[in-house]
């Protein structure tokens, strides 16, 4: 209860007020001249009487009253409330039947009194059935085993009876295996009076542990394409072998790794599913030919892994040989494709247990052997692992490391050949750039020892970004000297020109280093021209775009096709040495030398003779019209130093034509 109404003391201080200020009217009446005056003082007065007695204040919160003077009518009862139950009705069955539908499990309903039964479309898809043909329990009589819906009809029955639940599992009659079977479960609904009246139930699909765990098992070691066991499962048989070889020492097995050679090229030839198929063949025919308790596996895109347990002989390969054979002879015969006949080779090594301890050991084995025959003459055959593979292998692996500190550190140097123009008082007209590894412990290293393995292991493409950067650079510190139209030779390997940025690589070198293209020429091989011609030809019009020269270096190897040639946007052609070296004394060889050039003038194109050490040779190519020189004959490849010094001595700008 409150203590006081502020109402009404707001409305008792301005009577109050009012009264105050009325009681000085008479004094101001009489001390004013003029009466009118008093008249606005008055009507204040008056007006703090009218609002204390008239003013409604505002409703604040819920302190509003009801109004009394509204008569609320209630709503007619009539068919309006009863079509709006049945529409909620209708909805809430719509709703129940969408939720049933999309549920991961499977419904049905039996109505006692009518009879009819209710499938929901998970149910029908476990049945395999796309609808049910009437309201009865006949899609389920067809699809189960006979013995199952007798079952199932006595459980429903009996259910009916007591009251009780079931449940039971029945077989498809179409299923895809033996393991697979449906759970199938219901519960009674009564009346008041205990009356069943409804049957719900539930069909689940059952999940046989057993078989899930053996499709597990199938996936985590199996190979999902040839079906064979994977790389998994064979390190983990593989080391079955080794621990048992621990505890009997006399104990002899083998790895034998397969390759399909070239197989990229079926599936660049062919596609992919040739491809796919290819390995299959390959693996049947493996598993065909080796014994029951050999474990094969897939461990790589196109290599099979092959574990021959138990050799009986110890002490030579003759127990191993011919089942390796018998493999070999079988996978390479030819295979029936799409009505296509293939011809595929594949390499085998094979390595024994005799002097490994781990895993590791007896696979690394397995793989330097084979890495070893297919860069040899014994590609596509057989090749047992010995002690000088594993050496040579291991000094490669270091070398590969050792290459990789090199490109971070920045060991590698350029030297720069001189490439004299005979015709112009032996002007030099450019410089081949030579790359050299300057290690700090060996000193000095050839490229013919490390260029091959960076080819091999992809290092030669960062290799080549910095051999090419330091050419730039220092073409253009002598560029920036006076010497303006000076040309460095960079050499590019297959690797580098198959980039897609390849171009893009070139042009951001040539910004940052500030190079005009003029001053560069970039050298490939003939193989490496005649890779993916056409990609070729395209990237070469790009860079010749840009204003780069392009040389083909080993020209006359014997891989290029004039025809192509002549669509290639080069500028010169580089004589091989080697046709070179005995020209002067074979007839054949200076045939062959004559007619390059020959080729190079009906071409328009420069041609270098490379290779050129003694006055004969250059006497030769001299009077066969040959002008641009590189060789010892002139001058060893040179430090920046040194060239600088030849440059200098040997330098004549070019005179501008009039």
């Amino acid at each position: 209860m409150r203590l006081f109404d502020e109402k009404k003391i707001v409305r008792f201080l301005l009577l109050f007020a009012g009264v105050f200020f009325a009681v000085f009217i008479p004094e101001l009446v009489q001390s004013m001249e003029n009466v009118f005056m008093v008249i606005p003082y008055v009507m204040a007065v008056g007006f703090l009487f009218f609002v204390a007695i008239t003013y409604r204040f505002p409703i604040v919160g819920n302190k509003k009253k009801m109004r009394n003077d509204v008569e609320i009518v209630p709503p007619p009862t009539t068919s309006f409330q009863s079509r709006d139950l049945q529409k909620d009705l209708l909805e809430r069955d719509e709703l129940f039947q969408m939720m049933v539908d999309v549920s991961a499990n499977g419904f049905w309903t039996f109505d006692v009194v009518s009879g009819k039964v209710y499938w929901s479309q998970k149910a029908l898809k476990l049945l395999m059935a796309e609808s049910a043909a009437d309201d009865s329990f006949e899609v389920f009589k067809t699809r189960v085993a006979e013995s199952d819906w007798i079952h199932f009809r006595e459980s429903l029955q009996k259910s009916l009876e007591t009251g009780e639940s079931f449940s039971l599992k029945v077989g498809l009659l179409n299923a895809s295996s033996k393991e697979q079977c449906l759970q199938i479960s219901g519960n009674v609904q009564q009346n008041d009076e205990g009356r069943p009246i409804r049957v719900i139930g539930a069909l689940n699909e059952v999940v046989d542990k057993f078989a899930a765990e053996k499709q597990n098992y199938y996936y985590v070691y199996r190979d999902a394409l040839t079906g064979v066991y994977n790389r998994k499962f064979f390190l983990e048989k593989l080391k079955v072998d080794v621990d048992v070889a621990h505890q009997r020492p006399d104990y002899l097995f083998a790895v034998a790794l397969l390759d399909i050679d070239s197989f990229g090229a079926i599936n660049t030839s062919y596609s992919i599913n040739v491809g796919d198929n290819v390995l299959r063949v390959v693996s049947d025919r493996i598993k065909s030919q080796c014994r029951s308790n050999d474990s094969i596996a897939r461990i790589g895109p196109d290599v099979f892994a092959i574990i021959l347990h138990g050799i009986q002989n110890g002490d030579s390969d003759s127990d191993v040989m011919p089942i390796v054979r018998r493999i070999h002879n079988a996978v390479k015969m030819p295979i029936q494709i799409d009505g296509r006949e293939l011809y595929i080779s594949v390499s085998m090594s094979v390595a024994l247990n005799r002097d490994v301890d781990c895993v590791e050991d007896i696979l690394a084995n397995a793989t330097a052997s084979l890495r070893e025959m297919k860069k040899g003459v014994n590609h596509g055959g057989i090749q047992f692992f010995s002690g000088g593979i594993r050496e040579k292998a291991m000094k490669l692996y270091k070398l590969e490391f050792e290459i990789r500190k090199a490109i971070q550190a920045q060991e590698f140097v350029l030297m720069y050949q001189p490439i004299i123009d005979i015709t112009a008082d032996n002007r030099i007209a450019g410089f081949e750039a030579l790359v050299r590894w300057n290690q700090s412990e060996r000193g000095v290293i050839s490229p013919a020892e490390f260029i091959p393995i960076a080819e091999e292991t992809g290092l030669i493409i960062p290799m080549g970004a910095l051999i090419l950067r330091m050419a730039c650079l220092q073409a253009k510190q002598w560029v920036d000297m006076g010497y303006k139209d000076i040309q460095v030779a960079v050499n590019f390997s297959a690797k580098q020109f198959a980039l897609d940025n390849m171009v893009d690589d070139v042009k951001r070198v040539l910004l940052e280093t500030h190079l005009n293209p003029r001053n560069l020429k970039l050298e490939i091989t003939e193989y490496t021209a005649m890779c993916e011609a056409e990609k070729t030809i395209e990237i070469m019009r790009a860079l010749s775009s840009m204003g780069l020269q392009i040389s083909i270096d080993d020209f006359g190897t014997g891989y290029s096709s004039l025809s192509y040639l002549k669509r290639y946007p080069i500028h010169t052609l580089k004589m091989d040495k080697s046709f070179i070296d005995h020209m002067t004394e074979d007839e054949e060889d200076a045939a062959f030398a004559r007619m390059v050039i020959g080729i190079a003038k009906s071409l328009n194109l420069d041609l270098i003779a490379e290779g050129v050490e003694n006055a004969d040779q250059l006497a030769f190519l001299k009077a066969e019209g040959c002008r641009l020189i590189q060789g010892f004959y002139f001058s060893k490849p040179l430090n920046p130093d040194d060239a600088l010094g030849y440059l200098q001595e040997h330098y004549e700008p070019v005179k501008a034509s009039v």
